[in-house]
């Protein structure tokens, strides 16, 4: 490991009450001697005692800090918010349910440092997924680079260590789909790869189904690509070009039902990738925020904070009343203007609201 490191671990977390202590005793353990450090979790709207739990830590460890969301908003939201969130140089995400080793953030910080990456990401081997999980992303990674010329780290995953200000880069995209592995690249920044271990669930049930699975693959092939869309077209010309051919192959009934199907079913299909499409421009001019934060032990911009007013003075204290929000940073800079001189302590509670309503 490189001897000292400004870096952020950012913990995404959601209904991990079973592990997150134990994450967060690994993580530090891991992480606490590169010197300039903190652990950053992000609680996307827990229904569980995982809050209470990061916050007594955060009582006990000056280095932990957390924001947790009105709800859950996904994943996407969580690590777009840990990003820039962040208070370090490098941002290093990790899983609270330890499936991927803290142990290994060495490989991922040597290779930025050595490199001069902006980014690195995991690759996991032996990896300890359900069988449909490790099939679901070989078979969406193959058709998005393959199929769809879609440029991603291959085989990458969200144990990744990121150059913090290039992720704040990727995380203000106004981007209708986001998606950190396939807008990274867009921006220019450089990339590359490491194999590291992968390891069961410490506890708990996995957050992700077939139905959020196949969903993530749309949102890349329809938020990155128009392809599908020549596709489709290529499908329902071959479709009317075998119908013609079974109406002039015979007569009667059944080549003509035959054909219809057809032409039937690739209209069916044009238009639910259309009705797809128009899904992405509808998120794109909804204009809602990706997240909105309840409460913080970290200054939170008033856009970012459910109870505070977007239109606030950013540098003004806090106003009276259970509606006043957190003291926010200059919102052109980020949270934290001069991370240089960050010490990873936890802001004093009287320049906070945590947003709890009476």
């Amino acid at each position: 490991m490189p001897a000292t490191l400004s870096i952020t671990a950012m913990v995404p977390c959601f209904n991990e009450e079973e592990c997150i202590e134990q994450a967060y005793l690994r993580i530090k353990e891991e992480v606490y001697p590169y010197g300039d450090t903190e652990i950053l979790f992000v609680d996307d709207g827990s229904t569980d005692a995982t809050l209470s739990i990061i916050k007594r830590l955060a009582a006990d460890d000056p280095r932990v800090s957390y924001i947790s969301f009105a709800r859950n908003f996904g994943l996407e939201s969580a690590f777009t918010a840990g990003f820039s969130y962040a208070s370090k140089e490098w941002t290093v995400q990790l899983d609270a349910d330890l499936q991927s080793p803290p142990a290994e953030i060495h490989k991922l910080t040597r290779r930025a440092v050595e490199g001069d990456y902006d980014a690195v990401f995991a690759v996991r081997t032996g990896r300890q997924d359900p069988w449909y999980r490790r099939l679901g992303t070989v078979g969406h990674q193959a058709i998005a680079t393959r199929i769809l010329g879609i440029e991603l780290p291959v085989h990458a995953s969200v144990f990744r260590v990121v150059r913090t200000s290039v992720a704040r880069k990727v995380a203000a995209c106004k981007v209708s789909t986001p998606y950190f592995l396939a807008t990274l690249p867009l921006i220019g920044a450089r990339y590359t790869t490491v194999e590291t271990a992968h390891s069961p669930r410490a506890a708990g049930v996995a957050k992700w189904s077939l139905t959020k699975l196949f969903r993530h693959a749309a949102d890349l092939f329809v938020g990155f690509s128009y392809r599908p869309l020549a596709l489709i077209y290529l499908a329902a010309l071959g479709a009317a070009a075998a119908a013609v051919a079974l109406t002039a192959a015979g007569s009667g009934l059944q080549p003509l039902a035959l054909a219809s199907v057809l032409l039937h079913t690739a209209g069916l299909g044009a238009l639910a990738l259309l009705a797809r499409y128009m899904v992405r421009v509808m998120r794109g001019s909804a204009g809602l925020p990706r997240y909105q934060i309840r409460e913080a032990n970290v200054p939170v911009r008033p856009q970012d904070h459910l109870y505070a007013d977007p239109h606030a003075d950013p540098h003004a204290g806090p106003t009276e009343g259970p509606d006043a929000g957190p003291v926010a940073a200059d919102p052109h800079t980020g949270p934290h203007p001069h991370p240089e001189k960050s010490t990873g302590r936890a802001a004093p509670a009287s320049l906070l609201q945590t947003g709890n309503l009476p």
